[in-house]
């Protein structure tokens, strides 16, 4: 019968119990830690800001004096629309206004003379504003008669063209904006553990071969439950000439540089476990006929303090009916 010389005591737990919670342990300790391949990742650029611009008017286009690809500031008219025909109708609505205006005044007057009920007076003075606020409505449509751009960009594409008349809120421009851009990643949900606002990276574009700096600034505030993995925003502050939104690359983050691994202990014995923790040691399996020769020893890293009640592991000889890794 094989003999046995163990320096943890015997507690009749099963192994597998002791050996599982030291492999939980180790896992999670090499998922938190940076990929070793850099922590790259696939990303694309975008504008800071992008729109696609409607009108609520239904004109006629006079002028659409931008293409794709050319420059505007903010405030430059994109679209500008014929509208006369509102500019008949706000004239006549400010008209009919006047008149009911008049109107309530008269019966007002008659009213403070008892000439007329309080009703009449009421009903005028309501008239009068009805007509005031259909004026309105008609002056805030003319806003619209000219399509303004709202920051400084580009043109990406014009999807209405001259002296057509599309219906309102049609599509008729999409721009985007000059300046920084943002560099959109989805990454592994793990790299949570180390992937922090104000991480720095390199992305280098496909198209162009340029590299570019970037900070972290916004992570998703939910994982993906079906693939494991999360958005990731960093912003792109310079970026040189001939790099479009749109344009895709990779990008390696700089703090995520893997740690070596630091070798296992050879020498036979309790290994030294962290303050705080226990001890995890080994047992030491003499075949028949060894007696008084250096016993082989199998160490295994040390655990956290919950991983085993009595802090030991039994590893058993390859081959003998007591091994303890199976």
């Amino acid at each position: 019968m094989n003999k046995q010389r163990s320096i943890a005591p015997k507690t009749g737990w099963p192994r597998r119990v002791w050996l599982t919670p030291l492999l939980l342990a180790c896992a999670t300790a090499w998922g938190s830690q940076p990929p070793a391949d850099g922590g790259s990742a696939r990303g694309v650029l975008r504008a800071t800001a992008e729109a696609t611009l409607s009108s609520s008017v239904s004109e006629k286009i006079l002028s659409m004096p931008l293409r794709e690809g050319e420059r505007f500031k903010q405030g430059d008219v994109l679209v500008s629309f014929d509208c006369r025909r509102l500019e008949a109708e706000l004239r006549a609505a400010r008209a009919g206004a006047a008149v009911e205006a008049r109107n309530a005044k008269v019966q007002s007057e008659l009213l403070r003379m008892a000439a007329t009920g309080r009703a009449d007076a009421d009903i005028a003075r309501f008239k009068h504003q009805e007509r005031q606020a259909q004026a309105d409505v008609i002056q805030q449509r003319m806003v619209d008669c000219k399509v303004v751009a709202p920051y400084a960009g580009s043109v990406v594409e014009t999807l209405a063209r001259l002296d057509e008349t599309p219906p309102a809120n049609e599509k008729l421009i999409s721009i985007v904006s000059d300046g920084p851009m943002e560099l959109h990643m989805v990454v592994p949900s793990k790299w949570l553990a180390w992937l922090k606002e104000g991480s720095d990276l390199d992305f280098i574009v496909d198209e162009t071969g340029d590299v570019l700096p970037a900070k972290v600034t916004r992570v998703s505030a939910a994982v993906d439950a079906v693939s494991q993995t999360i958005k990731v925003v960093a912003r792109v502050e310079q970026a040189p000439v001939g790099v479009l939104p749109g344009m895709s690359g990779r990008a390696t983050l700089e703090g995520a540089a893997a740690t070596p691994a630091t070798p296992m202990a050879s020498t036979p014995g309790p290994m030294q476990a962290p303050a705080g923790k226990l001890p995890v040691q080994a047992v030491y399996h003499v075949p028949p006929g060894s007696e008084g020769q250096p016993p082989a020893v199998m160490p295994i890293p040390s655990a956290p303090s919950h991983a085993t009640p009595s802090g030991s592991v039994r590893v058993g000889a390859p081959g003998s009916s007591n091994s303890g890794v199976r």
